[in-house]
């Protein structure tokens, strides 16, 4: 087991952070508890309270409720509060995070082999593939193309899109074929980046379980690898770095780097984007820091040792029925507990750019991905107090359901302001019992408990607010950065339209988190289906249906404040707003349109928009050329499947990946294949079934009959596509850019 180094650095914050968080929580509590026992909130004006009353013990949960969410909120605050004063070091101005090199830089030859995989599941390969380009030709740039294996893991399902993810590979290793390689310049041939596809017969486990596949098969063969989900782009410098920090720092069990979400034009999508650019560095450096070497991993864009990886982080199986048992959702917070049980680092590198992402264009995408994330995260309950697990790793998966919780908690404790102030007003002297003693003992002086509470929603807002101060501040700062943000005028603005767009869909997020919750306490399981990462604009019909019941919620909780407590409608206005507008805000929010004119005015830019990385300019070009290969197939006239079994350079690229996979081919389940390739060598393959086109597809030795009855019994039409173009000139034409021969012809016609 490695040695944990001491880091003088990382005790101090956490002292700092622990002793912060508890004092302002502890403070604020006290101040709390002043003002609802002496009368002082809204509704409750000079009505002290008696313990044997039953509004005493409502506003005891009130109480607590209030101390754990401000607990919540207070290491949040004091988190970007060690993130600021770490970028801005000794000096005010020093405000540039140190972005420090591995101590000793080993060339490609000497650099232990590291795998690069990407799991992938019904995912759109134009995208998929164009990315994985972009990367590998920004790898090459560096000169350190033998340094890495590329691996594309499929746990695809659609036939169809099977077929596409293999003529996406096939048209990768072409153009890949030639690559220029620094440091090639002696006359050597430049090495050939090593590309992989696989496709798993059956995808158990989900994501955690494509690795374990991986890690069974291949894993022996390298030191480390490098995760990467479907919409990751990382630049060659940034995987190179990361790569020799895991060869330098042998103690290191996982390396993340944190991603920024960029390339999405909805209004909704803009705003995490200029949020995460603008304010995830405050709070990550924070976060680094503190965390130091028991840091956690986000699932992607991470460097994994594979050795205590394979050993040590097995996931369990939950005991009980699904959702709170059965298998392990969100393994990512997971497997960095047990690296660090197996006595390996786990390192947040927040010194490093170069790591993206997309992020969900609407709210209703967005929620839909919480929601598999929530079941997941509250299944961590049941970790938290696992055997061996360091305390900071426990910190991480209570934070984790906490993420989720706090939604609940928040919606509980308005309810049952509401409720309390609506007792008073109704109960009259039956509802309380006054005890003016304790009511003088608690007003002192000139504050009273009114002034208190007024006190306490603004610090509880500020300390909301001001960490986005800090990364504006910061900004401000640096001369380069904020004019690639638009310059001083827009990067406020900017600032400012991002926290009221905020402010109104919180409370649509925290009645999305409640419904989760209690859904997924309530014993409903999600599926794990294809997520969705294009531009859907929602029209006005999507947005009724889906926030319909928010605007009906709104009004109905905005009648009963007028109705029950007229003094709270001005306090629970910034909800109640949210949730009434739920249906135009979330038109607006999907608006791509209105994206776009924002970005051309100048607001809610980030760097990557007005000085776009290399990594990202060449993964925009291959998408145009991953895009045209895309437009082609959707314009054939055959499907994807039969295609496949009619041209003889597919079928042999086909049955080439199946030989290399070496995962036993299991036996088809409630499939009989003979009679689907009976129907299919008359009808085609596209005619069967979904279960059956997998079945045959798997099978190396049915699609060799099929491909011989194809061209003896298929329509010519059928077979046009295949004849006009084969695979290889399908795949030279699109890479050039030139038409196709059947499209010729139409154009002509």
């Amino acid at each position: 087991m490695p040695q944990r180094p001491f880091n003088a650095l990382a005790v101090f914050s956490r002292t700092g952070l622990l002793i912060a968080t508890f004092a302002t929580t502890w403070l604020g509590s006290v101040a709390f508890g002043r003002v609802i026992f002496a009368g002082g909130l809204p509704g409750l004006e000079g009505v002290p309270l008696a313990w044997d009353r039953p509004l005493f013990w409502l506003l005891l949960v009130l109480w607590f409720l209030f101390t754990v969410l401000l607990l919540w909120v207070a290491q949040g605050f004091w988190t970007a509060t060690i993130g600021l004063l770490h970028m801005l070091r000794a000096s005010p101005m020093s405000i540039v995070p140190v972005r420090r090199r591995a101590a000793r830089v080993l060339p490609p030859s000497q650099l232990p082999t590291a795998a690069i995989v990407m799991p992938i599941y019904n995912e759109d390969p134009t995208r998929v593939f164009a990315g994985l380009e972009a990367m590998i030709r920004d790898v090459a740039a560096q000169g350190y193309t033998q340094a890495f294996d590329w691996f594309i893991l499929s746990d695809t399902r659609d036939p169809a899109v099977w077929v596409r993810e293999e003529v996406h590979f096939a048209a990768l290793r072409s153009v890949l074929a030639g690559i220029r390689t620094a440091g090639t310049a002696d006359g050597k041939a430049p090495p050939v980046p090593r590309i992989h596809y696989r496709r798993r017969h059956r995808n158990t486990s989900r994501k955690s379980g494509n690795l374990e596949n991986f890690c069974h098969f291949w894993g022996a063969k390298y030191d480390s690898m490098l995760v990467l989900d479907a919409d990751s782009v990382m630049s060659g410098r940034t995987i190179v770095e990361m790569s020799q920090r895991m060869a330098a720092e042998p103690d290191i069990g996982i390396l993340q780097a944190p991603p920024t979400p960029v390339g999405r034009l909805s209004l909704f999508a803009r705003c995490q984007q200029f949020a995460s650019r603008v304010y995830g560095e405050v709070f990550t450096t924070g976060f680094g820091v503190w965390t130091h070497s028991d840091g956690n991993y986000y699932g992607h864009n991470a460097f994994l040792r594979l050795e205590p990886f394979m050993e040590s982080c097995g996931l369990p199986i939950l005991p009980g029925k699904a959702p709170l048992g059965g298998e392990i959702l969100s393994h990512d917070f997971v497997e960095a507990a047990l690296m660090r049980k197996a006595g390996y680092r786990v390192v947040v590198a927040y010194d490093l750019g170069g790591s993206y992402e997309e992020c969900p264009t609407t709210l209703v995408d967005f929620a839909q991905r919480d929601q598999r994330w929530c079941q997941g995260n509250m299944q961590h309950v049941r970790l938290v107090f696992a055997a061996g697990f360091h305390p900071l790793s426990r910190v991480h998966l209570g934070m984790g359901v906490m993420s989720y919780l706090a939604a609940p908690l928040w919606m509980i404790f308005m309810i049952i302001g509401v409720v309390a102030a609506g007792v008073a007003r109704f109960a009259g002297s039956d509802g309380v019992v006054a005890d003016e003693v304790t009511r003088q003992r608690l007003i002192t002086g000139p504050i009273t408990p009114h002034l208190i509470g007024i006190g306490l929603f603004v610090l509880v807002m500020l300390m909301l607010l001001i960490p986005k101060g800090y990364a504006v501040l910061l900004l401000l700062q640096r001369p380069k950065l904020l004019k690639a943000h638009g310059g001083e005028v827009a990067t406020v603005l900017s600032a400012l339209l991002e926290v009221a767009v905020s402010v109104l869909i919180a409370p649509l997020m925290m009645v999305y988190h409640t419904r989760f919750v209690f859904s997924t306490l309530a014993g409903r399981t999600v599926t794990w289906g294809k997520q969705n990462r294009d531009e859907s604009a929602a029209s006005w019909g999507r947005a009724w249906r889906d926030h319909r019941h928010h605007m009906l919620l709104g009004l109905t909780a905005t009648l009963v404040v007028v109705l029950v407590a007229p003094a709270l409608l001005g306090w629970t206005a910034p909800v109640l707003v949210g949730l009434v507008l739920a249906v135009p805000l979330c038109w607006l929010l999907s608006s791509a349109r209105v994206g776009t004119a924002l970005r051309d005015v100048g607001l809610l830019l980030i760097p990557e928009e007005a000085l776009t990385p290399r990594i990202l300019r060449r993964a925009n070009v291959a998408m145009r050329r991953t895009q045209r290969l895309s437009d082609h197939l959707d314009g054939e006239a055959v499907a994807e499947v039969d295609r496949l079994v009619a041209d003889p350079t597919l079928l042999r690229l086909h049955t080439d990946l199946l030989a290399a996979n070496p995962e036993p081919l299991p036996a088809p389940e409630g499939v009989d294949t003979e009679q689907a390739a009976v129907r299919a060598a008359t009808d085609g393959l596209a005619s069967l079934e979904r279960a059956e086109q997998n079945a045959l597809l798997s099978d190396p030795l049915l699609l060799g009959r099929l491909h011989r009855a194809a061209w003896s019994r298929w329509p010519a039409k059928r077979l046009a596509a295949v004849t006009a173009e084969p695979l290889p000139a399908m795949l030279e034409r699109c890479r050039r850019g030139r038409r196709g021969p059947l499209r010729e012809r139409r154009r002509a016609a």
